[in-house]
């Protein structure tokens, strides 16, 4: 059978996949901050980072009082605050980070592990749902529910992604760092080799995106599922990372 494009299923299946890189983008971060709010931190969601803070961080005094400082020199730089607002202001940064470097560090490895942790999970929940399903596939082909555990299958390819992207960025623009991300954070972290991690989950996502693409996804549908998946990833990495992530969760 050969290979053919079709243009309703790639319409639907780009749209789906610009629906999954949005919803793997959020959950990935939800992962973070899962870990995070284990340790006791106060968790904020952006479209495409997380932040947490200690406990009891945004009612103490002194946060409190760079926030009444902020508000007063809203729109303005440092060098037009007087020198007694400058002198409280850089006081109250030392003292948080005085009060509460210990408890930032705490669970600091769990916490950069939430993110991947939760993606590749789910993209080993969709594949064991595919291989469990394998006959019912073969026999009937893929249904709504097998659809689904092939995108979340593919959440794996958020580790591709982020290998080919990083190593793309050096080649273009060198700063001498050839891995970027959790992964290599966590490396370091770890003492191993920056690259050990991304390199490692990149090639494993690599080979499970190329069963479930190459193995379940129908040959007739194949190169529109392939085309929707260059076209729909990346218009949802455009649109949520650019318009409508920094409006709705900025």
């Amino acid at each position: 059978m050969k290979f053919s494009f079709k243009l309703k299923p790639f319409l639907i299946l780009s749209i789906c996949f610009v629906l999954f890189t949005v919803i793997g983008t959020v959950s990935h971060e939800h992962g973070h901050i899962l870990v995070a709010k284990a340790y006791g931190h106060t968790t904020v969601l952006h479209y495409g980072s997380m932040d947490y803070y200690p406990s009891g961080y945004f009612s103490d005094e002194d946060y409190t009082g760079l926030v009444e400082l902020h508000n007063k020199y809203k729109g303005k730089e440092k060098k037009d605050w007087t020198e007694e607002d400058l002198k409280e202001f850089y006081n109250r940064n030392q003292a948080l980070r005085s009060k509460y470097d210990r408890e930032w560090k705490k669970g600091r490895l769990g916490i950069r592990l939430g993110g991947p942790i939760q993606t590749m999970l789910t993209g080993i929940l969709g594949l064991a749902i595919i291989f469990y399903r394998r006959l019912k596939i073969r026999e009937k082909g893929l249904r709504t529910f097998d659809w689904l555990a092939v995108f979340l299958s593919l959440f794996w390819l958020r580790q591709v992604f982020n290998l080919l992207v990083s190593i793309g960025s050096e080649i273009i623009s060198p700063n001498g760092t050839w891995f970027s991300g959790d992964e290599y954070y966590l490396s370091k972290d770890l003492g191993i080799w920056s690259g050990s991690i991304s390199l490692a989950t990149g090639i494993i996502g690599a080979v499970i995106a190329s069963i479930v693409i190459f193995v379940f996804v129908p040959k007739k549908l194949r190169l529109s599922f392939i085309a929707s998946g260059v076209i729909g990833s990346g218009l949802g990495f455009i649109l949520w990372m650019y318009m409508l992530g920094p409006i709705l969760l900025p």
